[in-house]
């Protein structure tokens, strides 16, 4: 599985073929697998390592913008700076690693994030566009990656300084636990203020271990893992690579994937530790697009006759590398300083030549090069006799693009049409309060300021180079505050306010309304008024989460035209959103789980063009429900256990005028898995069989499509199996 890419000035050239396809034979002997388990280290010592084409500008440090966070138990009282845990307000939910992968693909977060109330994840069965992902309606008509949402790995962002995000760089194989918080404490991550997803690689093992997985499903799909750690002294380390690949459900949908995620943690002395984290991503993958109503009807598999004459696809290298140093000042001081790095290249293309007037081109070339920067000290003492908790930090980051347009000359790239160098940076300086006013009641807050500058020019080879350069520059100083009130030792009320801010990303700038080059410097940022109010609470074997929020949002940036995957935004006056998140988990009688997971929204245009439509992409209930049984059996059966999950979405419109909708559904998965130890291997099996009832339904739609191609259809029933080795020492 090689990480390695070349990263060339020519023009791209047509993309392999997707359907051949490599077998992978791993033994299994213990000489074997702690070769392969070295082997992965030093990849992802070489892979992660960001590659610079020569004679091109190193990036300034861009920010880990978030307060210090170190992951607590799945019953999460709060977040938390450095070693002090700071019980805040605020939705805050944990899924576990056993909730990220029991029984799972391991592929795409939509399969496990919908267990959280107020997350939607739409899979567009399109690997290349990513997920539709998005927190209380915000996101939802991304036409690929995330945005409005701010992601981070162990710490280091996975979001630009523009807001732009990319969950494949996620690799669940290796991921221990997912952390997401909603509400209007997720503006003290910064720009993307709709809500924050921290994802965290799990521990290294104790013993040492080596473990591979395969799985095999329908349509040549197919993904390998092998991943492999320990400790050592003052030295822990895990590092994991995934081989995924798909012949693809629809027509031209081929995909293959494959990712190295590595953490390296030193801890030098009881005050001082530092950890290494290290991910690569290689992706290509056909794009199938969507589809009309009509051509929905006659035939969901198949693609519109564009998208083959012009072989559209999109093939990503995406490598990071990023520090972490923590230092124990005092018991009651902490300083965290961290840095990263990377660079990533995207090149897609479009289903029409480019050619033609002032358009940018069929093709898109992008290298960005990116890095991030921030400090942050932390101080636990008392004011007024009562324990408080504060911090201030700084962040700074920057992200150069240089982004190319070619004529897409049915499936090759050929004359230039565009050429520019885009820069973005954010400077931000925040500080952070927690305070217990008595034994039942405290208060939170906090104030962030940002200041996001975009800059663009053109090179002097760009067909279009007069008056398309320009520059803006956006800022916001957003407070949140909020209480917490401790009603026994098992519940907790809280009430929370706060402002937040969303920049337009580089892709919502990338076209001007006209088509031409340049980026569109007359699209606003949103700004946002929050408030929630929630209880969390545990009777026994059963605990509740609800919220009830209600925000407003100025300059509501919206799709404008989408043409073919080229896609011009607009501002679209006042938004406001209402509506509750609901979180039910207990354990029951006879070794029986269950899991609930509740949202309702309505959103909508408040005045403007589209008053009183309700936003595109956004689904107004969704009920997310999990049975599970997993006896305590001797034998051939032990660890076994069985799950069936059903998810129902209402619903989803798919246009600013709500002209189309995508009809609501209900789907029903199941699976059941096996598990076995001896010595030191251990052994699990599991197959899955997902849309049980074998139901049609839509499960992605393209926002704002101008030719109407808003549909993309989910696959029927379908069955995969697999099987996991581990070998400790």
């Amino acid at each position: 599985m090689s990480l390695h890419d070349s990263q060339g000035a020519a023009a791209p050239t047509r993309a392999p073929d997707l359907a051949r396809r490599t077998g992978v034979r791993l033994r299994h002997r213990r000489k074997a697998a702690a070769t392969l388990a070295l082997t992965g280290i030093g990849l992802a010592t070489l892979a992660a390592v960001p590659a610079r084409a020569a004679g091109t500008p190193a990036a300034p440090a861009r920010a880990a913008s978030a307060p210090i966070s170190m992951l607590s138990a799945v019953t999460v009282k709060g977040i938390a700076y450095g070693a002090h845990a700071v019980a805040l307000p605020s939705t805050v939910s944990v899924l576990g690693r056993r909730a990220l992968t029991r029984g799972q693909p391991q592929v795409n977060l939509s399969e496990s994030l919908g267990q959280v109330p107020g997350l939607v994840v739409q899979d567009r069965q399109n690997y290349a566009q990513d997920l539709q992902i998005a927190i209380r309606g915000f996101g939802a008509d991304a036409p690929f990656g995330v945005q409005d949402v701010y992601m981070t790995l162990d710490g280091i962002p996975l979001t630009m300084p523009d807001g732009q995000g990319q969950s494949q760089i996620i690799d669940l194989p290796t991921i221990g636990a997912i952390k997401v918080i909603k509400g209007p404490f997720a503006a003290l991550y910064g720009n993307a203020a709709g809500g924050v997803i921290e994802a965290y690689t799990r521990d290294a093992p104790v013993p040492p271990a080596v473990s591979l997985r395969y799985w095999t499903g329908p349509w040549g799909s197919h993904q390998t893992t092998l991943v492999g750690g320990g400790r050592s002294g003052k030295v822990d380390g895990l590092v994991g690579l995934t081989d995924f690949s798909t012949d693809g459900w629809r027509e031209h949908s081929a995909a293959n994937r494959k990712q190295l995620n590595a953490k390296l943690h030193y801890r030098a002395s009881d005050d001082t530790q530092f950890t290494l984290v290290m991910n690569a991503l290689n992706q290509d993958a056909l794009d199938p697009a969507g589809l009309t109503r009509k051509e929905l009807q006659l035939n969901p598999r198949g693609v519109d006759p564009s998208i083959l004459a012009y072989d559209t696809r999109k093939t990503v290298r995406n490598r990071q590398v990023g520090l972490v140093w923590r230092q124990r000042l005092s018991p009651d001081d902490n300083l965290q300083v961290s840095v990263y790095d990377g660079t990533r290249r995207i090149v897609q293309y479009l289903p029409f030549s480019g050619s033609f007037g002032k358009s940018a081109g069929g093709v898109v070339d992008l290298h960005d090069y990116f890095g991030g920067t921030t400090a942050q000290y932390a101080h636990s003492g008392s004011l007024a006799g009562r324990p408080i908790t504060v911090a201030a930090g700084v962040d700074y980051g920057r992200e150069n693009e240089y982004r190319k347009g070619f004529v897409n000359d049915f499936g090759s790239a050929t004359a230039l049409r565009n050429d520019q160098f885009n820069t973005v940076d954010n400077t931000a300086e925040y500080a952070q309060a927690h305070w217990d006013l008595t034994d039942r009641l405290a208060v939170s807050g906090g104030v962030r300021h940002d200041q996001v500058r975009f800059d663009s020019a053109n090179a002097a080879d760009a067909p279009f180079a007069p008056g398309t350069g320009g520059g803006a520059s956006y800022g916001s100083t957003d407070p949140v505050v909020g209480l917490l009130y401790r009603l026994d030792a098992h519940t907790r009320l809280y009430a929370d306010y706060g402002h937040g801010f969303v920049t337009p990303t580089f892709y919502q700038l990338a076209y001007r309304p006209d088509g031409s080059p340049g980026l569109n410097f007359a699209l606003q940022p949103m700004h946002l008024r929050n408030t929630e109010i929630g209880l969390r609470s545990q009777w026994g074997r059963v605990r509740l989460d609800a919220s009830a929020y209600y925000v407003t949002t100025d300059n509501q940036i919206v799709v404008d035209t989408s043409t073919g995957g080229r896609t011009t935004y607009a501002n679209a006056g006042k938004t406001r959103r209402y509506g509750t998140d609901i979180a039910l988990t207990a354990a029951l009688p006879r070794h029986l789980q269950a899991r609930l997971a509740y949202s309702a929204i309505d959103v909508r245009f408040d005045g403007g063009p589209f008053n009183g439509k309700f936003l595109p992409g956004v689904p107004r209930q969704q009920l997310y429900a999990a049975l599970t049984w997993a006896p305590p059996l001797a034998g051939a059966l032990h660890g076994f256990y069985t799950t069936v999950q059903a998810l129902l979405r209402a619903h989803v419109y798919v246009d600013n005028a709500n002209s189309d909708a995508a009809q609501g559904y209900g789907v029903v998965n199941w699976v059941a898995g096996l598990r076995q130890s001896r010595g030191h291997w251990r052994l699990s099996e599991f197959v899955r069989v997902d849309n049980v009832l074998d139901h049609s339904y839509i499960g992605a739609v393209v926002v704002g499509d101008t030719n109407g191609r808003f549909f993309e259809a989910a696959p029927g029933r379908n069955t995969m199996v697999g099987a996991q080795v581990t070998r400790e020492f």
